[in-house]
């Protein structure tokens, strides 16, 4: 009877928690979310420790910690769990492995609109339009007034170059549903794709209305900044971010460019390894140094960070294209050029496959 008590107790903590991690995300308050989760889990409760596993991978993603929010998300039995795994594991270069998330998820819910759309996500990002057009439609057709499925429906037309008509979906989101931050972000990207940077400007600040301290908005918003050589404002955007979560390694990272299209690169790789003291296995952080040594003039130290990167993550086709170029130019070998261009190509770089074809080569 004591343990059955102790149990139930313990469950009612663990639900406790999760409604007011759910309660803090309302308010924006992401942080005090994510310990409520943490705790929740500490706690345990079954499908308690599932909804808070589930909540605080999301917003991880959210964050874009992707490889922990994949971990925890993994774990996930919940169909929207799956669903955001694969998001994450594109994020990660890893199609084929969202490709098998994003199909659980829709098994999990059959009825699931966010599902179908992830599913549409995938396909895209396989330019398979056609099948993501079709899972679209059918995100659609479940939920017709699905903000997010109108997102994906401008997200592909968007990547078939179609800029015109993805931005009447992406307002046609908005309209659905004006708190939908990745429509704001999409359009603000397509602003700034057509140097509107005003235009961005003025779209990112509406959507920052409604969600006042969201990383990826405040990101684009930063993006049109330096795009208007505001490097001043962009830092702002970027300390607005480590306000909120200073060990925001994403931010850092992008910090680090700024100050490297500055000419600044002794502060822009101090700035990559304080990422590496958070995180020694970033693997972005490795490939920014290499960037930065690359402007720099020391081609040696470049490679070698290139190198330390492809150990960390296999999964970038851009850390495989900087090596090529820079074996082409430092003459290691012809062999070793191919090779990297070869690991490019079969991660889908379209600059890679066009290098490789024009050699007669295969990849």
């Amino acid at each position: 009877m004591l343990l059955t008590a102790a149990l139930t107790a313990t469950a009612q903590n663990a639900a406790q928690l999760t409604e007011k991690g759910r309660n803090a995300e309302q308010m924006g308050l992401t942080d005090l979310a994510e310990r409520h989760y943490r705790n929740a889990l500490q706690a345990d409760g079954g499908d308690t420790a599932d909804e808070a596993r589930t909540r605080l991978g999301i917003l991880l993603e959210q964050k874009e910690y992707y490889p922990e929010a994949a971990a925890l998300l993994a774990q996930s039995h919940r169909s929207e769990g799956q669903a955001h795994l694969a998001l994450c594991l594109l994020q990660m270069h890893m199609p084929d492995s969202a490709a098998i998330c994003a199909a659980r998820a829709v098994e999990l819910d059959t009825t699931s609109a966010l599902a179908m759309t992830v599913m549409a996500y995938v396909e895209t990002e396989r330019d398979q339009h056609i099948k993501a057009t079709s899972w679209a439609n059918r995100a659609l057709k479940a939920n017709p007034k699905y903000a997010r499925a109108e997102n994906v429906m401008g997200y592909i037309l968007y990547r078939k170059g179609n800029d015109n008509e993805a931005m009447r979906h992406f307002k046609k989101a908005i309209e659905l549903d004006n708190t939908l931050a990745d429509a704001y972000y999409n359009l603000s990207v397509i602003y700034c794709q057509r140097n509107s940077q005003e235009s961005a400007i003025r779209m990112v600040k509406q959507g920052l209305q409604h969600h006042p301290n969201h990383i990826r908005l405040y990101t684009i918003l930063a993006h049109a900044y330096r795009m208007k050589s505001d490097f001043p404002k962009a830092l702002e955007c970027y300390n607005r971010i480590l306000t909120a979560d200073s060990l925001h390694t994403p931010t850092l990272n992008r910090i680090g460019t700024l100050y490297c299209e500055q000419g600044h690169y002794d502060r822009a790789i101090a700035y990559h390894r304080r990422v590496l003291n958070i995180d020694p296995n970033n693997a972005d952080a490795y490939k920014y140094i290499g960037k930065a040594y690359i402007e720099w003039g020391q081609l040696d130290k470049a490679t070698q960070s290139f190198i330390r990167a492809t150990k960390l993550c296999n999964t970038d086709p851009e850390t495989y294209m900087f090596l090529a170029q820079l074996y082409g130019k430092q003459k290691k070998g012809e062999h070793k050029q191919q090779s990297a261009y070869k690991k490019a190509a079969r991660l889908g770089d379209k600059e890679a496959q066009a290098w490789l074809v024009k050699k007669g080569l295969a990849w």
